[in-house]
């Protein structure tokens, strides 16, 4: 199946309707079959019933007709649970389709954008939009489509019984299948949206909370941020409120409409009469071409449709979560940028004109500078908090916008995720991402085919072999996800090791002394000096070090 470039239920629905043919006919067999179950029933009882008291009993035909119950029974039962078997196996795929779909999306992202949504926010909202989403066929279609062939299923037979009662089947189901969903919707549409943002925002706060709940009581601040909660909780609350009378409301439409329907059946298939021995008397009694357990069998067939129709209330609910969690998932859809595929030859000369990297979001960034590079120079940005050093380097790096020119190599080239520049690069961000991998396999992150030798030579530069030595398992030591396992500083060291195997020309730090001692800081400059030394180097650190000593200052 050709992937879809933007999400809808329709879209949804057909992407895999050959998987979805079988729960859809389990469904709808059992589904008939409880219609039928009780009419059929209801007119043995009183097919049964009657020929007692006429004393024909002797020869009234018992075995076939409770096969038929009995086999209705087995196939309601068994439908049942064979729609619910394939029907979530169905929607296992749905959810794979979703996921691969989230995914293709995420990776044609610009740097920028993704690094914006790399956050636990955004995984809990595409954790509940695709909950929701993948409940549409459950809650929503097939309730609708039984329902509406439960209506069919009657109406044949009403047929058979008087071709009038088909007005008042057809009213009842555009009522019960149209009518009702739409009021409901319509009066409580507004509260469904609001609700399901509302909720995936006070479990994102909530979520928060925990990480924050020691600073915001030392801080004094428990008392906003729980008033706050608050607030967010009664605004749900009401929106719940907003539902359930809908809900309710719903119902009780739903219940009058089949109480009317019943009571027109009534109307048209009897006639109302004068008792004549009582003047004031009137007696109702069937028309005589109309056999009254016919009407029995009738009657419990609507109640049994009515049962397949009071779902259809609150679908609306489901159909507004739904049509939420497509509008968020379709806001991260992006197309792929275009990427330029003549190579670059190697890097030796780097000039920036009116240069200012900004992050998409805030539009926050540095002053625009000038910044020029040549082989075998060092810069070292400094500036107060705020300025935006760490932002200018992840804009060299591209990680994120920026505006003004760049020249490479004396070419005018655009920097800003270009896969032929970035890999003349090596880029250590204030937080580095460690990968759930042995040690060893994170160093060959920089370099594929790197030896042992190579490795721990590495590591001896950024000083931590002897801490690897020390592991029982050495490079084969499997790290944490995120090198949760692993300090602040190590984790920095050993993802600067991984750069410096890869030898890029340029290499730009960030940061890259915070939380080291005076003697580490030196052995990494050592290695920096001398056997790891890049072509270029821009250093951002409120660190004095034996590289600052030697770099240009720029200050912003």
């Amino acid at each position: 199946m050709k992937k879809p470039t933007t999400l809808s239920l329709a879209k949804l629905l057909l992407a895999n309707p050959w998987g979805f043919i079988i729960p859809v006919i389990t469904g709808v067999a059992s589904s008939i079959a409880g219609v039928a179950l009780l009419g059929v029933s209801g007119w043995f009882i009183s097919a049964a019933g009657l020929a007692t008291a006429l004393g024909t009993a002797l020869v009234f035909n018992y075995l076939t007709p409770g096969a038929i119950v009995r086999g209705l029974a087995i196939l309601r039962t068994a439908g049942r649970y064979g729609e619910q078997v394939t029907a979530h196996n169905h929607l296992l795929g749905l959810l794979r389709t979703l996921r691969l779909w989230v995914w293709d999306q995420r990776v044609a992202k610009p740097i920028a954008d993704l690094h914006q949504q790399s956050r636990g926010d955004l995984l809990q909202r595409l954790v509940s939009d695709l909950d929701q989403i993948i409940r549409w066929p459950l809650v929503v279609f097939l309730p609708w489509l039984y329902a509406l062939l439960g209506y069919v299923g009657v109406s044949i037979f009403a047929y058979f019984i008087d071709p009038v009662l088909l007005w008042l089947l057809g009213i009842a189901a555009l009522c019960h299948l149209v009518v009702l969903p739409y009021v409901c919707g319509r009066f409580a549409s507004h509260a469904v949206h609001v609700g399901q943002i509302l909720g995936v925002h006070r479990r994102g706060r909530f979520v928060s909370l925990f990480s924050a709940l020691i600073t915001l009581t030392i801080r004094g601040h428990w008392q906003d941020y729980a008033a706050r909660l608050e607030q967010l909780d009664n605004r749900q609350k009401r929106m719940e409120v907003v539902i359930q009378q809908a809900i309710s409301l719903g119902r009780l439409l739903a219940y009058m409409v089949t109480i009317g329907l019943l009571a027109s059946v009534f109307l048209l298939l009897g006639d109302f009469q004068t008792d004549t021995s009582e003047a004031s008397a009137m007696s109702w009694q069937l028309k005589d071409q109309v056999s009254g357990t016919w009407l029995v069998g009738l009657v419990l067939a609507l109640l049994a449709v009515n049962e397949l129709v009071l779902p259809l209330v609150q679908s609306f609910v489901a159909q507004g979560q739904s049509q939420v969690g497509l509008r968020r998932l379709n806001q991260i859809q992006q197309d792929a940028p275009p990427v330029s595929a003549s190579a670059l030859e190697k890097l030796t000369h780097l000039s920036l004109r009116d240069w200012r990297g900004y992050h998409l979001a805030s539009g926050m960034g540095n002053q625009a500078i000038d910044l020029e590079l040549n082989t075998g120079d060092s810069l070292w940005l400094r500036g107060v908090s705020g300025s935006g050093k760490s932002t200018l380097l992840a804009s060299i790096a591209g990680d994120c916008l920026a505006t003004g020119k760049a020249y490479v190599n004396q070419d005018e080239c655009g920097i800003y995720d270009n896969p032929n520049f970035q890999g003349q690069l090596s880029y250590l961000p204030q937080s580095p991402y460690v990968f759930q991998q042995s040690i060893a396999a994170n160093l060959m992150l920089g370099k594929a085919d790197a030896s042992d030798a190579e490795m721990w030579a590495v590591l001896e530069a950024v000083a931590l072999a002897d801490w690897v030595r020390g592991l029982d398992n050495g490079l084969s030591t499997l790290l944490s996800s995120q090198g949760r396992d692993l300090s602040g500083g190590q984790r920095k060291r050993l993802v600067l090791a991984r750069l410096l195997l890869r030898r890029a020309p340029l290499l730009l730090l960030d940061e890259p002394f915070d939380g080291l001692d005076k003697a580490t800081i030196e052995r990494i400059c050592h290695a920096l000096q001398h056997d790891y030394q890049p072509d270029m180097l821009i250093l951002v650190s409120h660190i004095d070090s034996p590289l600052s000593e030697q770099a240009r200052v720029i200050e912003l």
